[in-house]
């Protein structure tokens, strides 16, 4: 992320960060992995394989954790800016995809109030990863 520098109304070359304002940058990309990966975690504990719709939502939890490593490695492998954003939009569209399957089905309030606040952190990360 850059900060824009305006002199006379005029846009000039974005100049980096400050290291700390990088720094807090960083850590609210972290800490947005994390809670994701902590929703998933949850949602994977409480539902119960019992009825078809429970066991198609928690291939498609498995999966979204899947992404969540992925998007970890990719950072943590140093990848390319570009692979580690690809990480980030796999993991924002299937938590996308299975928040719409969700909204007309039969899972409770709790369910559906996760999954959409564990997609807008998906979000989030991936605008914050976003050149």
């Amino acid at each position: 992320m850059m900060a824009v520098r305006q002199t006379d109304g005029l846009e000039e070359a974005p100049a980096p960060l400050p290291p700390e304002s990088a720094a807090a940058h960083f850590e609210a990309i972290a800490k947005g992995i994390n809670d994701v990966d902590v929703v998933i975690q949850g949602l994977i504990g409480r539902i119960r394989p019992a009825k078809p719709w429970q066991r198609q939502l928690l291939q498609q939890l498995r999966t979204a954790d899947r992404h969540v490593e992925i998007l970890r490695l990719a950072i943590s492998l140093d990848r390319s800016a570009e692979e580690i954003l690809e990480a980030a939009k796999a993991l924002k569209q299937g938590l996308q995809l299975t928040n719409m399957q969700i909204v007309g089905g039969r899972a409770d309030g709790f369910t559906r109030n996760a999954l959409l606040v564990a997609f807008r952190n998906a979000t989030l990360v991936t605008e914050m990863l976003s050149p």
